[in-house]
């Protein structure tokens, strides 16, 4: 089949826009996810800033029938 230098220009444009757009699309989303992981340390660091520690195991309690 033969194609014109335009057909072979909208092709090889169209290629370009489509990496273009998927270039774009993945930095964006490195970008979101580096944020969100900065976010999540400063989250980190205030929370234990604050005292927060773990909560403390449940008391188990043994019914009076089984104490001997």
């Amino acid at each position: 089949m033969y194609m014109n230098k335009r057909e072979k220009f909208v092709i090889a444009l169209a290629l370009a826009a489509a990496a273009g757009a998927a270039f774009a699309t993945r930095r964006h989303h490195r970008q979101r996810h580096i944020e969100q992981q900065l976010q999540h340390g400063a989250n980190i660091k205030e929370w234990e800033n604050e005292g927060g520690n773990l909560a403390p195991p449940p008391q188990v309690t043994v019914p009076l029938a089984m104490r001997t």
